[in-house]
């Protein structure tokens, strides 16, 4: 019997055809364009947490307690207070990175300004930090150079381009004094943001420079899937036997870019809702429409000894197949739209661009492809089609066959 109601609700939907589409279509619609928006938004911060952050702070970070609240060379860490070898065998680790970072005042002629130092390993970190793309003349660093990179903009103020001399003055470990003159070998593209003011050194000679040999100020940690970072905390943390180290996420390096990352998420939420309410406005529109239409037949099938439960379950199936159809023609056209675009972002150009590298962030565009996102949107669109058939419940609950045939 019940099968026989199934069949009869499927019959039903295609009795008005246009109807069917419209509803079907209102649905699919929607939900096409909450998927958009909550796959850009997650895609955007797995893929600046991945390529911003993981390059720049690391998912973890390991640093001496003291430098935490006070950057400088004289709490840098030793080579032999940590097991690097430990920590690269941990399940989820994809990388471990020394670094050395400081600053200094960097002069030529008359111009002077203070930079960040940031030495890094050549044969890492030109990848890491997307160096080769950021390389707009001159060559990269190799592990052996005495030689630095700057910035297109740090070139714009002092006048000067590749093969020009630098000089770098400040203070190394102990109170040494920390200076010496650098060619200039290469200029990188950061215009904006945390990079755009930043001298890029490797790593041996920034560790000569300052009289810190075979000490650094901070280790990073990248993982093979951010998803994995309670774990390896955890796994990392037992590995270090030192006190004195501290071990901190990313989130706790950067929390300003986490609450920016919260505050974003929040007004996905809201636009979503938004889009929910037009598709739930959607349905209850046609769940009225179908009842008035169909009032006369309601009222005959419960004349002639059609129970109301009956009259309810195929109704419902109804709805239910209506709105299944909807969210899954909703997903199939959004998935090639979202796998193209997943791999091939569009990077950005102008003052859309300028204002997305000044948060830190870098400017592509792409979505994800996040099965939850997929999952937890569809369900989200069938349960708003559940409460708008409550209407129809509480309408076919009290029907009167006379008065609905005489209407």
């Amino acid at each position: 019997m019940r099968f026989t109601f199934i069949m009869l609700a499927w019959r039903n939907i295609w009795r008005n055809r246009k109807r069917a589409f419209l509803t079907i279509s209102s649905i699919a619609a929607s939900l096409f364009f909450v998927l958009f928006l909550r796959q850009m938004q997650f895609w955007t911060y797995d893929f600046n947490i991945k390529n911003t952050v993981s390059g720049s702070v690391g998912y973890l970070q390991i640093t001496d307690s003291s430098y935490v609240d006070e950057k400088i060379i004289d709490n840098t860490l030793t080579s032999d207070q940590i097991d690097l070898n430990k920590i690269k065998e941990i399940e989820g680790v994809s990388g471990v990175y020394t670094k050395f970072q400081s600053g200094a005042l960097v002069s030529t002629g008359l111009k002077s300004r203070f930079a960040a130092v940031n030495g890094i390993n050549p044969l890492t970190d030109n990848k890491l930090l997307k160096l080769d793309r950021k390389l707009k003349k001159g060559t990269l660093l190799s592990p052996d150079d005495k030689a630095i990179l700057i910035t297109e903009r740090m070139a714009d103020y002092y006048k000067v381009s590749v093969g020009d001399t630098l000089v770098l003055m400040g203070q190394g470990y102990h109170g040494y004094t920390a200076a010496a003159l650098y060619p200039i070998k290469g200029l990188l593209s950061f215009s904006v943001g945390d990079f755009s003011n930043m001298v890029f050194m490797p790593i041996k000679e920034a560790q000569y420079m300052h009289v810190a040999e075979n000490r650094f100020t901070h280790v990073l940690i990248d993982l093979e899937n951010s998803n994995d970072l309670p774990e390896v905390e955890k796994q990392i943390q037992k590995e270090l036997k030192d006190p004195l180290l501290k071990l901190r996420t990313w989130m706790e390096v950067l929390p300003g870019l986490k609450q920016g990352l919260e505050l974003d998420a929040n007004s996905g939420l809201i636009i979503s809702a938004i889009l929910y309410m037009i598709v739930g406005f959607g349905i209850f529109g046609t769940i009225v429409m179908l009842y008035n239409e169909r009032k006369f037949e309601f009222g005959v099938l419960s004349a002639i000894g059609t129970g109301r439960s009956s009259l309810i379950f195929i109704t419902m199936t109804e709805l239910f197949l209506l709105s299944s159809i909807g969210v899954l023609f909703g997903n199939l056209v959004a998935m090639p739209f979202l796998y193209y675009l997943n791999n091939n972002p569009i990077e950005l150009g102008g003052e859309a661009a300028k204002a997305i590298i000044d948060q830190g962030f870098e400017p592509y565009l792409g979505t994800g492809m996040f099965l939850d996102v997929f999952l937890a949107n569809s369900l989200a669109v069938l349960v708003i089609a559940a409460i708008a058939s409550t209407y129809i419940i509480f309408k076919l609950i009290k029907i009167n066959p006379i008065e609905s045939m005489k209407q």
